[in-house]
């Protein structure tokens, strides 16, 4: 038959010799997850597998620690991966609707960025200077003189012609009109009505035949003005690339490895002189506007958008997004309103959490996620397509039906851990099909953990970190014992500890309090009981009624 129980063993004293110390001060911090065995192996097979779909379900109930354990352990991981690189969104200048991405090594991508600007603003400053030169005027002077030449003898020999038929040729804003011509003297129009219908026939037969010279005439003064501007553009980009060609070879020079970057250097180029006229002028002879942003519109299209700087990272990034709606996850292209209509360009697209978390780390709250639906449909498209696309939430159901803008997808590269109850694991399992295919592993939260001499030093180690992080108190080696005791009654096994340790960390925290009013120099095991006691006062009112 069961014996009957003394007081004394209707709870397990804690043996201070367990833990050789006189307070939480003198114990190293805690390294690792506490009393998690089983998950943390799921989550190092999970992180370390690098085949698709071994995304992590980290399975625990809340007060567990769930989410601040998985950040610590992914930090500590992520020191030892490479750094990702940098992404950057760039005008592609056949298609502006469409912005080309590149890829840099990691800080490499704001360097590209000033790189850009710099050589945009030489510009500015050094082709005005030239196209205001002595030397430029002279060659343009004489590029334009030779041609008229040509264009006065071609005027010349349709003069000689027109006078050989009786006509004068007079320059009007429409063309050259033919005037008839007696004695030396233009008719005017009542003294040609005036003539004999056979003089008249005569003049009329006479124009038509001048008439034919004058279209021949017409197409090559056509040419001679196309060969003007043909010369005088020829001109100008000779002594552009004279004022700007050694930057750019030194740009080329400096991307040599990145064949995307050169690339988009020599499209600048010839954009550039494509478009000098918008250069032709100093910044600061341009007319004033009350609008300075306007200046500043033709030159946007060279800048350089870094929607992704890994420059401060040391290792792979590790992301927690708390609220991850559709746009804090991926992303926005951002709009402006100008004199009442929104525009958007290149330079507005905005990375989300997973552009971030890209070649790292991404955490989510499971719950939260799936309370944005299309957040999580997003989601499972992009890990299945390993690709990030950057749109409107609307242009998925089809309800956006203006133009906007397309940028170029990323490759994706990440490791998704979701963290949620084990309940809402099993209820995705069963009724969403791409939940399976997507995380299959599972790391499972215990909610206690054995009562050990192993486990009551990490329980001790824990409070260190814990009292160190909030800049709490340390606890004295009674109130270490007596916080060991009620993780047991948490647990309700006297071999047990409970690993729900928000509910820990909220004892401590008002056990300091009572310490802070009695300028105690650590926390007690006094400290720690009162706040007990008094969690538990505030909370039983129905208990003591009935």
């Amino acid at each position: 038959m069961p014996g009957e129980l003394s007081p004394d063993r209707l709870r397990r004293v804690f043996d201070a010799s367990t833990i050789a110390c006189t307070s939480s001060e003198e114990i190293s911090p805690l390294t690792g997850i506490v009393g998690q065995d089983r998950a943390v192996k799921a989550l190092k097979f999970g992180l370390d597998i690098k085949e698709r779909g071994f995304n992590i379900y980290v399975a625990g109930y809340p007060g567990t620690g769930r989410m601040t354990a998985v950040r610590d352990f992914l930090e500590e991981t992520a020191k030892s991966k490479p750094v990702p690189d940098d992404w950057c969104y760039v005008n592609n200048f056949d298609n502006p609707y469409e912005p080309k991405a590149i890829r840099l090594p990691p800080g490499r991508g704001k360097i590209f960025q000033s790189d850009i600007s710099s050589f945009i603003d030489e510009a500015k400053r050094e082709l005005p200077k030239v196209f205001e030169s002595e030397e430029y005027v002279a060659k343009r002077s004489a590029t334009v003189t030779n041609i008229e030449r040509e264009r006065d003898a071609l005027f010349g020999q349709l003069n000689r012609r027109a006078k050989e038929e009786g006509f004068m040729l007079k320059s009007t804003p429409v063309g050259l009109l033919t005037i008839p011509v007696i004695d030396g003297r233009p008719l005017t129009d009542e003294e040609f009505k005036a003539l004999g219908q056979r003089t008249k026939d005569e003049f009329q037969k006479r124009r038509e035949r001048l008439n034919a010279d004058l279209i021949i005439a017409a197409t090559q003064l056509k040419n001679l003005e196309a060969k003007i501007n043909e010369e005088i553009k020829k001109l100008n980009r000779e002594v552009a690339l004279y004022a700007i060609g050694h930057q750019v070879s030194h740009l080329l020079s400096k991307y040599e490895a990145f064949p995307d970057v050169k690339s988009y250097i020599e499209e600048v180029q010839e954009d550039i002189l494509e478009n000098l006229d918008e250069f032709m002028s100093a910044p600061e002879s341009a007319p004033s506007t009350p609008f300075p942003w306007m200046k500043q519109i033709p030159f946007k299209r060279y800048e350089v958008n870094v929607i992704v700087d890994n420059s401060s990272l040391k290792g792979a990034p590790v992301v927690v997004e708390l609220n991850p709606t559709y746009q804090n996850l991926f992303g926005r292209i951002e709009k402006e309103a100008q004199f009442g209509v929104l525009t958007t360009d290149f330079t507005m697209v905005r990375g989300g959490s997973i552009h971030k978390a890209n070649g790292g780390y991404l955490v989510l709250p499971m719950e939260e996620l799936i309370k944005n639906p299309f957040s999580w449909e997003g989601l499972k498209m992009a890990l299945k397509s390993q690709q990030l696309t950057i749109e409107e939430a609307g242009e998925r159901l089809g309800f956006v039906t203006t133009k906007g803008l397309k940028p170029s997808p990323l490759p994706l590269d990440v490791k998704v851990i979701v963290v949620g109850d084990p309940l809402l694991y099993q209820m995705l399992y069963v009724l969403d099909r791409d939940f399976k295919e997507l995380f299959k592993i599972k790391a499972d939260f215990d909610t206690s953990m054995d009562r050990n001499e192993e486990n009551m030093r990490k329980y001790a180690a824990f409070i260190c970190t814990f009292c160190i992080k909030e800049g709490l108190k340390h606890l004295d080696s009674s109130a270490i014992g007596k916080i060991i005791e009620y993780g047991s009654r948490l647990a309700e096994d006297q071999n047990k500890l409970s690993t729900s340790f928000a509910y820990i960390a909220d004892i401590i925290r008002e056990a300091n309090f009572y310490a802070v009013q009695e300028a105690s120099t650590y926390i007690s095991e006094s400290h720690v009981r009162r706040a007990i006691e008094e969690k538990r006062y505030r909370s039983n009112l129905i208990q003591e009624k009935i």
